[in-house]
């Protein structure tokens, strides 16, 4: 590591000319010249939402919309594809540059570290889009709420109670017995309280026919979900079935969804020995849902975090010149390095929680995978700094910090060491 820092601070003027040459080059004739490094994640987001939110349905949380879930992925597409990029490109720089190496006194050094470099200068230009889009989305555009029924309550009979003929709240397979009721939700958590209003009309008539305790809703912040009882009232009049409208409105009195919810009551064809009266008298509180998945989810926004952001970069382009390094030198002594390391980089992309939550992984019992993951510590905390607002894991950059600077001083002594074989071995 020692050796090869001073080798690229000789020629840093060279290494700096490198890197111009090389993004200039990248898309030389086109129209649209830099562009295209936003345009590419982008694309790569689409297919990948198409593939696993659409299709394979991944989430991360029931706090999370499917426009949270999508910038969590553009997030990891976007450090990976640069991280990946530079990996591939090092594997056979030695190769693609042997007439530099063959015929004058040329730095071979520098050609992992150029690339990587321009590697990821080239993902910086898609970091603005997330930042912008977590401003956008996390502080100046709130969230839309609806409100629905669940489907197990579309229809309940007058004088529902969660309560069994002993007294219990639990039925026969020990799952608790609970409330008609409905949920208020949101596109996406947001990182204050929200407020709205219930509306309730149709042919059922409240206090009569049901209890409805909630006129306001407040959503702590970073929930996304809240459950509200309705309570049946059995009145021992035969009226036939009756509905139950709910309509959510913001504090200003805008419908925010076209379409109320809707539960229907039934007159009761049970005993009253069999089903309690239900009266207002009952304790029965706002439940926020929360899965076990979400207990740490955290809704998106931009704080001082974003300043650790250069570092991370930094962290990362140490990681991959080591990484780099080797695989360049490694591949002029076996040349299916460069197909093999094409491979390794799909295997590694889709063992990282790239496009799934990690906790996926853990209850799969194979956490061992992110436990030797570096990239998964990185994505994890390039993912706070950028999406979250929140200081990063302490462990997960220490533990990626340490991986670079050891790859990159056994990817560097290895380049070094067989540096003097490279023009008989091209």
């Amino acid at each position: 590591m020692l050796s090869l820092i001073p080798e690229l601070t000789k020629s840093r003027t060279l290494l700096r000319d490198f890197v111009m040459r090389d993004l200039k080059s990248r898309y030389v004739g086109s129209s649209m010249g830099f562009f295209w490094s936003v345009i590419f994640p982008l694309i790569n987001l689409f297919v990948f939402m198409f593939v696993f939110r659409i299709i394979l349905k991944t989430r991360w949380g029931d706090e999370q919309g499917a426009l949270e879930v999508s910038l969590v992925m553009l997030a990891g597409i976007i450090a990976w594809t640069g991280f990946a990029e530079a990996v591939s490109r090092c594997t056979n720089c030695l190769v693609d540059n042997a007439n530099l190496i063959q015929k004058v006194v040329f730095p071979a050094s520098i050609l992992p570290s150029f690339i990587t470099i321009s590697a990821l200068l080239n993902m910086c230009f898609g970091i603005p889009i997330v930042i912008g889009a977590v401003l956008w989305f996390g502080h100046l555009s709130p969230p839309a709420g609806a409100v629905e029924t669940e489907n197990h309550f579309l229809t309940v009979p007058e004088g529902y109670s969660p309560v069994d003929g002993e007294g219990n709240h639990v039925n026969a397979n020990g799952d608790e017995i609970p409330w008609p009721r409905i949920l208020v939700g949101l596109e996406r958590a947001w990182r204050q309280e929200t407020h709205y209003k219930l509306i309730y009309s149709g042919t059922a008539t409240r206090g009569e026919d049901y209890i409805a305790l909630h006129d306001d809703v407040i959503l702590p912040a970073g929930a996304a979900r809240l459950f509200l009882p309705i309570i049946p009232i059995r009145d021992n009049v035969l009226e036939g079935p009756e509905t139950i409208e709910v309509t959510i409105v913001d504090s200003g009195g805008r419908e925010l969804w076209k379409d109320a919810t809707v539960m229907t009551l039934e007159d009761s064809q049970l005993s009253p020995a069999e089903m309690k009266h239900i009266d207002d008298t009952f304790e029965v509180k706002t439940a926020s849902y929360v899965s076990a998945e979400s207990r740490d989810h955290h809704p998106l926004s931009l704080g001082l975090p974003i300043v650790l952001l250069p570092l991370l970069v930094i962290l990362l382009g140490v990681f991959t010149v080591g990484l780099g390094a080797f695989f360049a030198a490694f591949n002029l002594y076996w040349r299916d390095t460069a197909h093999l390391i094409g491979v390794g980089l799909t295997v590694w992309m889709f063992a990282t929680p790239i496009f799934y939550p990690a906790n996926l992984v853990q209850k799969a019992g194979m956490g061992l995978i992110l436990s030797f993951n570096p990239m998964y510590w990185f994505v994890e905390v390039f993912r706070d700094v950028t999406l979250f607002g929140i200081w990063p894991n302490p462990i997960f950059l220490g533990l990626f910090a340490a991986a670079s600077f050891l790859t990159f001083w056994l990817g560097g002594r290895f380049f070094l060491k067989h540096q003097h074989h490279f023009p008989d071995l091209l």
